[in-house]
Order: structure tokens, then sequence, then C-alpha cells
């Protein structure tokens, strides 16, 4: 994956001269810079709101995360999930994918890059030592992918490093790029540890990469760069998610499925989640808005516990036990698991073929 070279960079006079801008400002030179208050404040200029977020996404900006970088995920009442926390590393990325909750939860669509590591990683080694010997498990890649800019930022080196001290806690880097050169690096230490670093992947049909991806990896592209990182040592995992159920859904997963298993070490993939596009009203208007004649809203979809919009439950308890049936013909079902679901929904697929669906301990 080629180095992102944005038309501009926006970089807060606080952080002007970290040691990160300075190596990323290296790296791309020639780019113009405009130095400001807040990376909050920044305001891209459009005729219409996708010609905004498409400009936004020729920029990047450089800030400092001010409050909290690691951040507790507690799952709204209703939906089930264990105790995990978010690394908050950066807001947004170069791709633009049509389904995105970011297009809606954050106050502009400019990728930025949080320089202030230092201060990340001594709140994840705080959290870490104040849970003692319980197992915790963290994820980069929540509000950014967590290896988009990995080429300008070297985080994941600090971060596997970080980890391999702390065998009791674990962490997922997910990703749909292919800017693993970092990760590849760090093989010999992630295998003289514990093993508690899990690079996952979100794996799209093609056809849906093509229709709702846009700018991102192929499948191809993405599945490559998993192998690439199972032979260097290194656990991965599979994110199914978004599921959009579209004509032909599951021929075109049953091809997907079969064409990953058969490439990837089954005895080094960690976990497979599985989880259906789902939003929020707000997400909605701005897809609509953006395109008017996108088809991804075109489907049963009915208001949940959460205040998400998801397919009906029987059409989702439908496409989870199919996916769960295919995948299971090849791999662990205890390593299987639901993404934001309601235990409902956990029950009726796991009952439906004499199924204990659990919640995988990704910290195993």
């Amino acid at each position: 994956m080629k180095t992102f070279y944005p038309k501009k960079i926006f970089v807060e006079y606080g952080i002007a001269d970290s040691p990160i801008t300075l190596r990323i400002l290296t790296k791309l030179p020639e780019v113009p810079i405009e130095y400001i208050d807040d990376y909050r404040k920044i305001a891209i200029q459009g005729d219409t709101i996708n010609g905004v977020f498409k400009e936004s996404k020729e920029c990047l900006a450089l800030a400092e995360k001010r409050g909290e970088m690691v951040k507790q995920f507690r799952c709204r009442e209703g939906i089930r999930g264990g105790t995990e926390y978010n690394i908050i590393h950066g807001n947004n990325c170069l791709f633009d994918c049509e389904y995105c909750f970011l297009q809606s939860y954050l106050g502009n669509a400019v990728p930025t890059v949080f320089v202030n590591h230092d201060e990340m990683l001594r709140e994840i080694r705080d959290t870490i030592l104040s849970s003692g010997r319980k197992k915790s498990l963290f994820h980069a890649g929540e509000l950014c992918d967590a290896l988009a800019f990995d080429d300008l930022t070297d985080l994941s080196r600090k971060l596997v490093l970080l980890f391999s001290e702390f065998p009791q806690a674990s962490l997922e880097l997910r990703t749909k790029t292919t800017n693993i050169d970092n990760v590849i690096d760090l093989s010999a230490r992630q295998k003289a540890g514990e093993g508690n670093v899990v690079v996952s992947w979100t794996f799209t049909p093609q056809d849906s990469i093509d229709l709702y991806e846009h700018k991102t990896p192929s499948l191809d592209e993405r599945l490559e760069a998993a192998v690439k990182v199972q032979k260097a040592g290194f656990l991965i995992g599979l994110c199914f998610d978004p599921i959009i159920r579209c004509d032909g859904w599951f021929r075109k997963y049953d091809a997907m499925v079969t064409k990953l298993f058969n490439r990837l070490d089954h005895t080094k993939i960690k976990f497979v989640s599985l989880g259906g596009f789902r939003f929020l009203s707000s997400l909605a208007n701005v897809i609509r808005e953006r395109d008017p004649n996108s088809d991804i809203l075109l489907g049963e979809f009915v208001p949940c516990v959460d205040g998400k919009y998801r397919y009906f439950r029987p059409l989702r308890v439908e496409i989870y036990r199919k996916l769960w049936n295919l995948i299971r013909k090849q791999f662990n079902d205890e390593k299987i698991s639901l993404c934001m679901e309601s235990h409902e929904v956990w029950n009726e697929v796991g009952a439906g073929e004499n199924t204990k669906a659990r919640l995988p301990d990704l910290t195993d």
C-alpha cells in the first residue's frame, strides 16, 4: 500500500515541534501545510455534502488528543458484550465506505492522526496495571483504521512492544489496509512473547467492496496481507462486518469464505466475528444526502434496543445461522461470535443448530 499523500496537511500549533509531527512531515515533502489552533475547528468547504466529504478525505490533520485516549467500551442495554477498551489514536481514515458510522459521529471527515503517543502508551499501561491479573482486551481501529497511517506514525511498533510486556492483556489491530510492513518487522518480538497481538481484517465480497467500500484494497489484496502476517507469526481475526443483505448475498459469502479458508492457516485464526449492517437515523440522512441513488438502505430495517436500525430480526438470524454453519465446517465454532447483537439473537442463532453461541474470549 502506497504512502498516503494528502493535498494539504493541517498541523496544530501545540504539536508542531513534536518528533512524530516532524517525522510525518519529513515523509510528506512538498505537501502544503496550514497551522491551526484546534483540529476540531477545521471546516472544509464544498458545494454539496458529498463534495465536502471527498475534499476532507484528501487532507490530513496532525493533532493532540485532549482527554482520554483509552476508553472503556460499554454495550448499550440489551446488547451482548464484555469489558473491552478502545485506543483513541486518530479519527477518520483515507477510505470512504458508504456505511461508515463516522460520517455522522465526528465533527468533520478529515483524517486525523494524534501524535501524543507517550500519553497514549502511559494510559494503556496504567489501565493494564489497574486491572491486576485480570485479562483485558484493547482495540485499535474503532475511530480510525489501525494501520492506515502506520507507515507515517510507526504506532504499531510501539503498541506491539508495549503489549509484549503484559501477557495478560491483548491487542487487536483492526484494518482494511495492506500497510503491514511494521507489523512484519516486529514478528520476532511477537513470537518471543505470548502471541497476544491479533491483526484483524474486515473482509467483504468483492462486489460489495466495489459498491460500498470506496478507495479500499481489494479482497485479494487484504487476503494476501493476512497471509503474510500469519507467516510472520501473528494470529489474525476475520471480521465479516457489516454484512449487507443483497441479491445472491449467501453465494457471494460462500465463495469468499471458501477462498479465505483455502489460503489461510486455520490454526492462526484467533476469531471470526459476524455483524449485520446497522445504523442510526443520523447516518441514514448522511448516506441519502451524499448519494440519493445508493441502495444500501433498501432493506427491511427496524429500530432496536440501542436505537440503531438493523435488518428485521428473522432476517438477521437467517444470515447468522447460514454463515455460522458455513464457517463451522472448517473452523472451531467456539471462536465465532456476533458483533453488537442482543442475547435473544445469540440464543436464536445458537439454538437453531444446537450450537452453544458464546462470546469468544479473545484473551485466551
